[in-house]
């Protein structure tokens, strides 16, 4: 029997016992220092897009339901996967306006949050509030109730393409503000979930309009 096997395995515990002690304080006083650059309030920016971004995903949201209410569609998928990332990160911004104390709701709806940037506004932002402030529903790129409704009594082919048409809109009329919020919002959190809003709607675009396109062909072919 080898007596010295325990007091290598005792050695070897101390030194693991050290190195997790070592790294324990190297990554606490990381998490420390990273707690301490991250405001503890938001800013006008963090809330407003929270906000308006919520409405923006509720419409989303519902097209995207009333495409999977069990008719034939080819674009069944691409209203699932809409539905989907739209769900969670709806979930995710309804959760900050909570933790907040923040309206869930604003009505009615206010863009203003975009003139709390850092830099002033450019003549793009300029021209984007104003169609905002000149579209129905308050924010460019929303359907009209009417527009959504639609998507219950069309049927076929027709159906699909006033799905793609308002889905377009609706990505492209989102897509300006979500930028802002990516370069203006304040809280990390905020920055990282805008970013990833921007990455994903613009895929989704590029086969919304890569489905018109199909479409117009196969229409043109017949």
């Amino acid at each position: 029997m080898n007596i010295r096997t325990p007091t290598r395995i005792t050695k070897l515990s101390a030194i693991l016992i050290a190195v997790l002690a070592l790294l324990a304080g190297v990554l606490g006083a990381g998490w420390w220092r990273a707690s301490q650059q991250i405001p503890i309030k938001p800013n006008a920016v963090d809330i407003g897009f929270a906000q308006a971004m919520s409405r923006h995903h509720q419409q989303a949201i519902l097209m995207a339901q009333l495409m999977l209410d069990g008719r034939p569609t080819p674009l069944k998928a691409l209203a699932r996967n809409i539905a989907g990332a739209q769900m969670r990160e709806l979930g995710e911004m309804q959760g900050w306006l909570k933790l907040w104390n923040a309206p869930l709701v604003v009505w009615p709806p206010n863009m203003d949050w975009m003139l709390q940037g850092r830099n002033p506004p450019d003549a793009s932002l300029k021209q984007y509030l104003l169609d905002c402030s000149r579209a129905p529903s308050g924010m460019v790129g929303l359907a009209t109730d009417v527009d959504v409704m639609k998507l219950r009594t069309l049927t076929g082919r027709a159906r699909d393409a006033h799905f793609l048409a308002l889905m377009r809109a609706h990505h492209e009329g989102g897509l300006p503000m979500t930028r802002f919020a990516a370069n203006e919002a304040q809280l990390p959190v905020v920055q990282r979930l805008a970013k990833n809003i921007v990455r994903e709607q613009s895929q989704e675009l590029y086969y919304l309009m890569r489905a018109q396109q199909a479409m117009k062909d196969a229409q043109a072919a017949n």
